[in-house]
């Protein structure tokens, strides 16, 4: 949002007071400020000038010759602007003055000497008018600088509209002017407002709301207004705070919106008499004032004539049959106040933000609408002495936010903040702010005003934050903590987590990636990947993402996909994260963490991935969780796992997650080499599991031995029965061992070979042969007990 500085000084006394206090002290203290541009700094030497003599240039039919008086001399001016005419004054940039940066020297055009520039509003910035060269209808001296009539030097600061979004109060000048006034302890001035008391003689309009989502609803009736353009400092001010100047009544309301904050919208009252603020119906549409039409959805809040005619989307955008043209000389002025979830919901769904919604959204203040319409008949009256008042305040105030009162102490503030201050001083702090308080010894009690109640200030804590930043953060002396420091113990779930991530990327060379919780179904759709959402969004505008995944597994898949083309020809990706795979029995979400991993690659086998992915299950397990996990092959529910190669990953006895091979069907619409597995744990459960201590191991002061020894079984044998032959070891020599590969040969289609590497050691003495060749021997005739011999 843009804050015209002179806009400010209006209201409040700013001499002396640099731009870089206002950089440093508003950022410390208010709002964080991105920008602060200098407005007019790129205009120089324009004056105004009287057009003498008009003629048409002989070797153009667009271009004019001008003798245009300028004060102290008479210049020729070439100009191509249709509305030019004698005795016309206009704004001129003099050979060696600037135009929005640009310097304004002699030129030839089509032959004829040019001194000067005759401007238009948009060429100077100004105005949005491009259309011809500035018309002046008021007296000025010729030859007097534009800059000692209109307000052109200016200060624009450009605040972050994040930082606003808990003060509706702040998304208008005077709102500003406010936080100034308390900022640099500058005296605020009242606003300048008709009194609308004196129009209680006056017939009401007639105002029905049949919606809780509006919360009062004013209006007012005016005719005979006859001023079509604005004034040049309300053009001035609307474009340098980033909108477009149209016509009087259209910038007058949006002016009031950027002085305090209140959407105000204009019915010609030639069609629009009286209003009923209804919830939108199935099928209901309006066609706007640009000229599109919109499919309101249902349980919108719509702005109705006396005959239930749409009119307007309330809070959003105005109807186009009911607006106002340079020709319109009636006006029904609006001014109210909606729930910001019906806007925001309604804005959303239509794909139509505007600078009114966007207000409406933050929980404006209801008692704004009477003030807004009070300012904006001030200005119509001072600019249109002929318009006429034709109604009274119309009011329909259907919601009042309770009064706010908070009691506090200085002591609770004092020890929050860590420096001493008193009743007297906070009272003074809040007093400046708008809060009215009352002193009883060092408790204060405290009315919070109503522009500040409606989201932002409703406990003692938010009083902290008001005194400290009045204070200035940025004044604070760092001081340590004054009080005891007491030794964390790190939650067991959240320190496996980290530990999880660390082995994967330190050991199984993979990498994490964050992603969003929801269902890609277009992506799904593409790859025949079938999911399971039980959480679907009510606005699916945004394309592929229609419901909240209840698996993380797909997400990975699609990260894979889009990172296929990497050098290594290999992808490994992870992710703990979360999805919702069920509703529970109360009717909420059932959100999970889970922990999912998936390997893809070109070069390597099926079996070479999934036999490291279960690798890295079991290390975790066994040296994290110092738990032992069972793999049992299972028939998926996922159609996007491999039918035959998913195994599911138990503690005793109790699911936990899944680990295999992603379908061909999947992976083959991917790319037709890539071989991908996954695995998807319950990161809670798996946390929970452990069935044996921890264990400390001295690691031994000699050197181990390795021995790769290759077992005979079946096609039909899995690594699991081989695992259960090998447990039966009882060597103390024993350190541990894992698969290295499966080997099927083509002439022996019954048979594969299974290579084991086993570690040994002597703890506390080098191995000799006799040992080594001891416990090869006792391994082999085990499992050739077993049924799996030793392949020769």
């Amino acid at each position: 949002m843009k804050i015209s500085l002179n806009w400010l000084k209006e209201f409040v006394d700013l001499d002396g007071i640099t731009k870089e206090d206002i950089d440093k002290k508003v950022n410390q203290m208010c709002a964080e400020i991105e920008n602060i541009e200098e407005k007019g700094a790129d205009i120089k030497n324009v004056v105004y000038g009287k057009i003498l003599e008009v003629k048409n240039h002989p070797e153009s039919q667009k271009l004019h010759i001008l003798k245009v008086d300028v004060g102290e001399e008479v210049l020729q001016i070439v100009c191509g602007a249709p509305n030019v005419k004698e005795n016309m004054v206009t704004m001129v940039a003099k050979v060696g003055g600037m135009v929005c940066g640009k310097k304004i020297g002699p030129a030839k055009l089509a032959g004829v000497e040019s001194f000067g520039m005759c401007c238009s509003e948009s060429e100077l910035g100004i105005g949005s008018d491009d259309s011809g060269i500035v018309e002046v209808k008021y007296d000025v001296k010729l030859g007097t600088d534009i800059k000692k009539v209109l307000p052109i030097d200016d200060l624009v600061i450009e605040i972050d509209n994040k930082t606003l979004t808990n003060r509706p109060d702040l998304w208008g000048h005077y709102g500003f002017a406010r936080e100034f006034s308390a900022i640099f302890k500058r005296p605020l001035n009242p606003l300048e407002t008709l009194d609308l008391s004196k129009l209680e003689g006056l017939e009401r309009i007639k105002i029905k709301v049949s919606t809780p989502a509006c919360l009062r609803y004013s209006a007012i009736s005016c005719n005979n207004i006859t001023k079509t353009q604005s004034p040049e400092i309300m053009k001035i001010r609307l474009n340098y705070c980033g909108m477009r100047d149209i016509n009087f009544l259209a910038d007058l309301t949006n002016y009031i919106m950027l002085e305090l904050g209140q959407p105000m919208h204009a019915f010609d009252n030639e069609k629009v008499k009286e209003i009923e603020v209804v919830s939108s119906k199935k099928g209901d549409k309006l066609l706007t004032l640009e000229g599109e039409e919109h499919e309101v959805p249902e349980n919108s809040v719509l702005i109705c004539d006396g005959n239930k005619n749409s009119v307007a989307i309330a809070g959003i955008k105005g109807g186009l049959m009911s607006g106002i043209t340079e020709k319109t000389s009636s006006v029904l002025f609006e001014s109210a106040t909606f729930t910001s979830e019906a806007i925001r919901k309604t804005s959303r769904a239509i794909g139509l933000i505007t600078d009114a919604s966007l207000r409406y959204e933050k929980s404006l203040d209801p008692e704004l609408t009477k003030t807004a319409l009070a300012r904006l008949l001030y200005i119509l009256t001072y600019y249109d002495d002929g318009a006429v008042i034709t109604s009274s305040f119309s009011d329909c105030y259907n919601y009042h936010y309770d009064k706010i009162k908070i009691n506090v102490s200085a002591d609770f503030i004092s020890r929050r903040i860590g420096i001493d201050v008193n009743a007297n001083e906070v009272k003074e702090i809040l007093e400046r702010l708008g809060f009215s308080c009352n002193i009883s010894g060092e408790n204060l009690e405290v009315l919070v005003p109503s522009f500040r109640a409606t989201k932002d200030i409703s406990i003692k804590e938010d009083l902290v934050e008001e005194v400290a930043r009045m204070l200035n953060y940025g004044a604070f002396t760092a001081k340590p903590l004054a009080f005891n420091v007491e030794p964390v113990v790190q939650d067991k779930e959240h320190t496996l987590e980290y530990q999880a991530k660390f082995l994967l990327a330190s050991k199984y060379n993979a990498n994490e990636v964050h992603s969003y919780i929801w269902d890609y179904t277009d992506f799904n759709a593409e790859h025949k990947i079938e999911t399971k959402p039980v959480l679907h969004l009510m606005d699916t505008r945004n394309a592929g993402q229609s419901a909240i995944r209840d698996s993380l597994v797909p997400t990975l898949i699609k990260f894979a996909s889009e990172n296929k083309e990497s050098e290594e020809n290999s992808v490994r990706i992870f992710e703990i994260g979360r999805c919702v795979p069920s509703i529970k029995e109360d009717g909420l979400a059932n959100e999970e963490k889970h922990l999912a991993v998936v390997f893809s690659s070109s070069d390597c086998s099926e079996e070479e991935l999934l036999v490291d992915l279960k690798n890295y299950l079991v290390d975790l397990s066994e040296n994290y969780v110092y738990a032992t996990l069972n793999f049992e092959r299972e028939e998926p529910s996922q159609n996007y796992m491999h039918k035959v190669n998913t195994f599911a990953v138990k503690f005793n006895g109790e699911k936990i997650g899944y680990i295999g091979v992603i379908s061909p069907i999947v992976s083959k619409t991917i790319d037709k080499k890539l071989k991908m597995v996954a695995t998807e744990i319950n990161f809670k459960e798996l946390a929970k599991c452990r069935n044996y201590p921890k264990k400390v191991k001295v690691p031994s002061l000699y050197q181990s031995t390795h021995l790769d020894l290759n077992f005979v079984m079946n096609t039909s044998d899995t690594y699991a029965d081989a695992v259960k032959a090998l447990s039966k070891i009882r060597s103390k020599l024993l350190v541990g061992y894992k698969l290295v590969e499966v080997f099927e040969n083509p002439l022996t289609p019954n048979k594969k070979s299974m290579l084991f590497r086993f570690e040994i050691n002597g703890k506390d003495h080098s191995l000799v042969g006799e040992e080594i060749d001891g416990f090869m021997n006792d391994v082999i005739n085990l499992m050739e007990k077993a049924g799996y011999p030793l392949k020769k």
